[in-house]
């Protein structure tokens, strides 16, 4: 057995940094009123009105709990804000079932009392990054090309895995594809396209390389990391303003009269990639 202890290779890593807070989905109380309705954001809430910190007219909803809506009757700024996270939970139920809808749930709960700390390697959340490489890994995707590059170099003796060579060819035919992301149509549904809107910064590192004399195996290990927030640039777009759900989360995040930060959210997964 030929056997190959890397000190961790770094086969591929995004333009986007990580821990990257300078991005515009990661800024709160920062608007005023008037910058929010400039925006479209006129109707947020069916409930309350965070403008005028008041209840709407006459309304009643089951999951709101130890407050009784009079016509105009003032509220504060706490009392709009959990309020609000209510009506929030209540409406993710429409982008996540089966087996992944209770992190969404996590997540408004991060939002609501996290303070922007990271969200952090849960088991569900790594889980479903993990399924959702393998599910992909033997297609023209990134698990699929570095497959590829490494029985090219094992049937090559002029070629050895994890030579300078061998690195600038995985990055290559990686910068060729796509991503991991949960951007397909089951995800909009099942929790992950909600809670994983898009994933800002991804790392790929090769942990150890084992050739046989039939056959080799290696484990990949793929670091990722999202912004639970939205940008002007989300919140602009038809799709994102048409629902309720991203109206209130940006009105949470961005209004000034509220201190709701948005936070990174971290995952990972391990892959076995075999090959002969």
């Amino acid at each position: 057995m030929y056997h190959m202890n890397f000190p961790c290779e770094i086969l591929f890593q995004t333009k986007n940094r990580f821990n990257d807070a300078s991005t515009d989905d990661m800024r709160h109380s920062d608007l005023s009123a008037l910058e929010l309705q400039s925006l479209g954001l006129n109707d947020v809430s069916t409930i309350v009105d965070p403008y005028r910190m008041t209840f709407k007219d006459n309304v009643s909803y089951p999951f709101i709990t130890g407050y009784s809506p009079k016509d105009d009757q003032r509220i504060t700024p706490d009392e709009c804000a959990s309020i609000l996270f209510d009506e929030m939970r209540e409406l993710s139920g429409l982008f996540a079932s089966g087996q992944y809808k209770n992190l969404i749930g996590e997540m408004i709960n991060h939002f609501q009392h996290g303070d922007g700390r990271p969200f952090g390697y849960n088991a569900l959340l790594n889980r479903a990054f993990s399924d959702l490489l393998r599910a992909k890994q033997y297609r023209d995707t990134t698990l699929g090309v570095i497959r590829d590059v490494i029985n090219k170099h094992v049937s090559d003796r002029r070629k050895q895995v994890g030579s300078r060579n061998f690195i600038w060819d995985v990055k290559t035919e990686i910068s060729r594809t796509t991503l991991p992301k949960f951007n397909d149509f089951e995800d909009r549904f099942n929790g992950m396209g909600i809670t994983i809107h898009d994933i800002y910064f991804q790392r790929i590192v090769m942990l150890n390389f084992r050739r046989y004399q039939i056959g080799w195996e290696a484990d990949i290990l793929f670091e990722a990391q999202d912004h639970f927030g939205l940008g002007r640039e989300d919140i602009t777009k038809k799709l994102y303003q048409s629902f309720r759900f991203f109206r209130i989360w940006f009105v949470l995040q961005r209004y000034n009269c509220f201190s709701f930060k948005p936070f990174v959210t971290n995952f990972k997964a391990s892959v076995k990639l075999t090959g002969r």
